[in-house]
């Protein structure tokens, strides 16, 4: 008999706690119905959702009225939630309470070390005029980033224009950051920051393209010694002289080397049997007036130098439109040996040659072969 009391009483309770479980998820899923139906009655019905409370919170703001009771029950809620102090942040930094906005700020950035807490505060200290806050929290968002920076990147420089600061006090020694900001200098032409940047990421080892980049983007600001370091740091040899003048197997096209301008109707070519040369083929598509390929050189201003080339000229009924240039000095680029003298315009010159078709003559429809372009210094 007492066995049977003591399995009506362990029925019955499970049937109550049966019950009971029923009663709550009827009552999780109104809230959800609710909270899905943009409605207020979510939070009645499910008063310690954090998720219900911010989304109320928003309603409210929205309509004009105070959330903040609900952003501080969140907050009181989840410990480690940083949303609604974040909100509660900038809520009272809108009403002018710097106090309270720092204050809810930073407990945000205690609670959760990720991104947008971080990056919350440096914009708050950004609008204070705080520099030495701004650029720790800058830092400290910039050590977990991810996805696109360049919000971050355009702050620091709003903020300094000095980037020997902005690269010392804001941008961390992570290689997907350092790569991510040259990047981003590339892009918006701010070539006076390149070369520190560069350097580092020469040193991880880091992305080769975008180092060429960078040294192209250095060359062509006059900046050869710090191109000539960072080639270097690449792995390159200096350049004495003209690079690749046998036009030689291992063509990199960007730096130091020989730049090839992609035209329409001309090909060209690296032959390296039975002699290293370049070759150029024209269909007579080609544009009236260009540049088919160009090497930057570094000098020694107001000294003079000597450029010697050989070239072969096939098929073409008017070679006369081939021509060297450095600066202002020009010459005829025509079949067999030839030479061009100048005096060095500056420590960084562009070496050129160009073609233009003479006046009363067809495009060229034919073949130019170049080798054994050197320069060397006159005395």
């Amino acid at each position: 008999m007492r066995m049977y009391y003591i399995s009506r009483i362990a029925g019955a309770a499970s049937v109550a706690g049966l019950a009971a479980a029923s009663i709550f998820a009827i009552e999780r899923a109104r809230a959800d119905f609710a909270f899905r139906s943009n409605s207020p009655d979510a939070v009645r019905l499910a008063p310690g959702n954090t998720e219900y409370l911010m989304f109320r919170a928003l309603q409210i703001e929205y309509d004009g009225g105070d959330p903040r009771p609900l952003w501080e029950r969140a907050a009181e809620l989840n410990p480690l939630n940083s949303a609604p102090r974040i909100a509660l942040g900038l809520n009272a930094e809108v009403r002018g309470d710097f106090a309270s906005a720092e204050k809810w700020l930073l407990e945000a950035a205690r609670a959760d070390h990720q991104f947008e807490p971080r990056w919350t505060l440096a914009n708050f200290y950004f609008r204070r005029e705080n520099s030495g806050q701004f650029w720790k929290w800058m830092r400290a968002a910039l050590e977990v980033s991810y996805g696109d920076r360049r919000p971050a990147f355009e702050l620091c420089w709003r903020m300094s224009g000095q980037p020997e600061q902005i690269l010392a006090r804001a941008i961390p020694e992570r290689p997907e950051v350092l790569a991510a900001y040259l990047g981003w200098l590339l892009e918006t032409g701010r070539p006076r920051a390149i070369a520190p940047v560069a350097m580092k990421i020469a040193s991880i080892p880091g992305d080769r393209p975008l180092l060429l980049a960078a040294d192209d983007a250095l060359l062509a600001a006059g900046d050869g010694a710090n191109a000539l370091s960072l080639w270097r740091a690449m792995g390159f040899a200096a350049p004495a002289g003209v690079f690749r003048g046998n036009f030689e197997p291992g063509a990199i096209g960007h730096g130091f080397d020989w730049r090839l301008n992609a035209l329409s109707g001309v090909t060209h070519t690296d032959i390296d049997a039975p002699r290293a040369m370049h070759r150029i083929d024209f269909d007579g598509r080609e544009p009236e007036s260009c540049e088919l390929l160009g090497q930057m050189l570094l000098l020694e201003k107001g000294r003079r130098y000597r450029l010697r080339w050989n070239a072969s000229i096939t098929g073409i009924a008017s070679p006369g439109g081939f021509e060297w240039r450095v600066g202002e000095a020009r010459a005829a680029a025509s079949g067999g040996a030839g030479e061009l003298e100048f005096i060095a315009p500056a420590e960084i010159a562009d070496l050129k040659l160009l073609y233009q078709r003479p006046p009363g003559h067809a495009r060229a429809d034919g073949r130019l072969e170049l080798w054994e372009v050197h320069l060397e210094p006159r005395i």
